[in-house]
């Protein structure tokens, strides 16, 4: 039953309009049909990609590109190649970083904001190894208590940058903290009066992959990206793990079409928002069941 449901939901995810270098994909059912958590559960096994087939797209993503990361190294693992794709071409592009890094400070014996000061110094290594600006840091603790504000400072970015290309992280990505950044996103984009491309990407679970970009001629330089990242890559070694998946990620194309590819799900902003407050209903539904169930 869960399979019928899902198939019905993402059948209608495929291309309605492909044009030069831009799309709109539609989705013509709503999310409430399934639990959250077992949507998510089928992103991370990849089942969409059996029957979402991803169009490849090439940089420039937009006039100006901006890269949403909740924490410090998500901008390099999830779109590090296509970052480093819009800036070969001379397009516009930035980070911002919205959580401050520092959960865990405690047992690693540091201050908070010594552990937030090392990651944002990575942050802005793998930046310069792209040659661009040290990310926007916004150094939230929690941003579950921090969307109105968050959202607010975004929105000025946005219009600052006048943004038409946003990467964020997959809205059912398994950490709770990616979630977070597209509801903040969300109710940023609300009152742009500009169209812009919503791009999900990969960071702790898969996507559900509409879009495809080759990153062959860029993948050492997401490589040194990801390497600036010192203290995290001394937990896990997300240089392999990300240059692997990558590497998997080749097989939607033909053979020896590429070697390297990032997989995102676009939307333009009005299906974006949609979705994420539907995304964001259903969270909250599920956490008031949880709690009303511990109270009884």
């Amino acid at each position: 039953m869960i399979r019928d449901y899902l198939r019905r939901l993402y059948r209608v995810a495929v291309p309605l309009l492909y044009g030069r270098s831009r799309f709109k994909l539609f989705l013509n059912a709503s999310i409430g049909d399934v639990e959250l958590r077992m949507l998510a559960l089928a992103s991370m096994t990849d089942y969409f990609s059996t029957f979402v087939r991803p169009l490849p797209v090439r940089a420039p993503f937009g006039k100006s590109m901006l890269v949403i990361a909740p924490h410090q190294d998500d901008e390099a693992i999830g779109c590090g190649g296509a970052l480093a794709l819009q800036v070969s071409t001379g397009k516009s592009a930035a980070v911002v970083i919205l959580q401050d890094g520092a959960d865990g400070w405690e047992e690693l014996g540091m201050s908070r904001e010594a552990m937030s000061e090392m990651r944002n110094k990575e942050s802005c290594r793998a930046a310069d190894t792209l040659g661009l600006d040290p990310p926007v840091f916004f150094n939230y603790p929690r941003l579950e208590d921090s969307i109105p504000e968050a959202a607010g400072k975004l929105r000025s970015i946005l219009h600052e940058r006048r943004a038409d290309a946003v990467f964020i992280p997959f809205v059912l990505d398994g950490h709770p903290d990616h979630r977070i950044a597209n509801y903040i996103l969300a109710r940023a984009l609300k009152d742009i009066p500009w169209q812009v491309r919503v791009l999900g990407y990969e960071v702790w679970g898969l996507c559900i992959p509409n879009v495809l970009v080759v990153i062959d001629d860029v993948i050492e330089r997401k490589s040194a990206m990801i390497s600036a990242f010192t203290f995290a890559n001394k937990a896990i070694d997300y240089v392999r793990s990300t240059i692997g998946l990558n590497m998997y990620h080749s097989r939607m194309l033909g053979a020896g079409e590429c070697r390297y590819a990032e997989r995102f799900f676009e939307l333009p902003r009005e299906e974006y928002i949609d979705l994420v407050d539907r995304v964001q209903t259903a969270d909250a539904n599920r956490t008031g069941r949880a709690s009303a169930g511990s109270v009884s």
